[in-house]
């Protein structure tokens, strides 16, 4: 198995065609900040060049950010502690999951059926 892709530093002759994940995060700019730009979180939660960086502003974007503008910040290779894929599909709700044992005890709007509650219990 190959080594992960490092991106962020310089390629040597070995380096060959990849494909990579990198974390993104939907945020607001405090100031206007071109593509590329790395920057950080300040204390309300904008996006600030002035912040301690964690990532950089998308540099896809053929623009720059204005002030109050959302972006995806393309947080730095490596830093992020856990990932999960969210997905949504018109099956499911946003809403997540309620316990076996809370539709036992009748917090759930839509009842199992008569019956079927003292059979559980039963078991």
């Amino acid at each position: 198995m190959n080594e992960p892709t490092k991106l962020g530093i310089l390629l040597d002759e070995t380096a060959e065609r990849d494909a990579v994940h990198v974390a993104v995060a939907p945020v607001v700019a405090a100031h206007r900040m071109p593509p590329g730009l790395h920057v950080g979180l300040d204390d309300k939660g904008y996006a600030s060049c002035l912040s301690t960086p964690i990532g950089i502003v998308d540099p896809y974007l053929t623009k720059d950010v204005e002030v109050g503008q959302r972006f995806w910040l393309f947080l730095y290779p490596g830093t992020i502690t856990s990932l999960r894929h969210q997905w949504t599909h018109p099956a499911f709700d946003n809403k997540p999951p309620q316990s076996f044992y809370d539709r036992l005890n009748g917090e759930d709007a839509e009842q199992p059926r008569s019956g079927h509650v003292e059979l559980l219990r039963a078991l």
